[in-house]
């Protein structure tokens, strides 16, 4: 029995043959089928609140205070080896046209006191950009600087949870209602601030009694402290009054020279457009751990 030759070429080419008649039709039916569409981008779902508090500081480098490094500014808490430094906040991420708007009002500013950005004393900095670009939180203070020893920083924490918790403060909106320039207590910085108006709950003013409650109950200071007075006078009802609504605020520039009168007038007078700002949970910063205290569902954002 012979074996049948099967020559080179008719077997190489009979395969290559099949796949050249193949190729023109797989090619015509991947671009009639619909499926083959290219897909249109989806937007990235936001970014949880937290999620902003896990990068929100920088390591230390050092614990010398270096004026120079920080266009002038000086630590207000020595750094201290077992000691905390504390802050009770809320804070705010604008958006991008919220932040256009702010940044329109730090530049009006600028150009009342005629002074271009810069190293001079009287230059106007902006809070709403790091050096490198990058958008920035504002915030509304609770708590005035304060400062934790080692042992102090859990029953801190747990304290003013459980009295959040307990009070049942729920979620709330304020609105900007115009500007002013403020001074820190040592009158070292000079700060141009939005004025808020009062939540429909006064969640403001409840929330810094209980962040003034803890900070007593730890011999700290707290904020915004009234002194009792005997001056009869005053009225009981404005002597023991708890409404520090005037002294609410948000920070969105900085100085190092006071204002002058002229400078201060200009800017209260000054357009400021009605932003609404919305908050659902407070936050605690002991040294650079930040901890996401959540409010009750409450109002919802316009």
């Amino acid at each position: 029995m012979s074996l049948v030759d099967y020559s080179a070429s008719s077997s190489e080419s009979e395969p290559d043959l099949i796949l050249e008649k193949e190729r023109p039709q797989r090619k015509k039916r991947k671009l009639t089928e619909p499926h083959h569409r290219p897909a249109i981008a989806k937007a990235p779902p936001p970014l949880p609140l937290s999620f902003h508090s896990l990068y929100a500081t920088a390591t230390r480098t050092s614990t010398s205070d270096d004026p120079s490094l920080h266009a002038g500014r000086t630590r207000q808490i020595p750094h201290v080896i077992g000691h905390w430094p504390t802050h009770l906040y809320l804070e705010w991420h604008p958006s991008t046209a919220q932040e256009y708007v702010l940044q329109g009002l730090v530049d009006r500013a600028a150009s009342a006191v005629n002074t271009h950005p810069s190293k001079d004393q009287g230059a106007i900095h902006s809070f709403l950009r790091s050096d490198l670009g990058a958008p920035l939180p504002l915030h509304i203070s609770l708590s005035a600087p304060i400062v934790l020893h080692t042992d102090q920083k859990s029953p801190f924490q747990e304290l003013i949870e459980a009295k959040v918790q307990h009070a049942q403060i729920t979620s709330f909106q304020t609105h900007t209602l115009g500007l002013k320039w403020v001074s820190n207590k040592d009158k070292t910085r000079f700060f141009l601030v939005l004025i808020l108006s009062r939540p429909e709950n006064d969640q403001l003013n409840l929330l810094l009694e209980k962040c003034n409650a803890v900070a007593r109950h730890f011999g700290l200071e707290p904020l915004y402290h009234i002194p009792q007075t005997h001056d009869p006078t005053i009225s009981p009802s404005h002597r023991d009054s708890t409404d520090q609504t005037g002294s609410f605020h948000i920070s969105i520039g900085w100085t190092l020279r006071e204002p002058s009168e002229q400078e201060k007038v200009h800017m209260s007078q000054a357009i400021c457009p009605r932003l609404t700002i919305t908050f659902s949970q407070l936050k605690l910063k002991i040294g650079n751990s930040i901890t996401d205290i959540p409010l009750l569902p409450g109002e919802k954002s316009c």
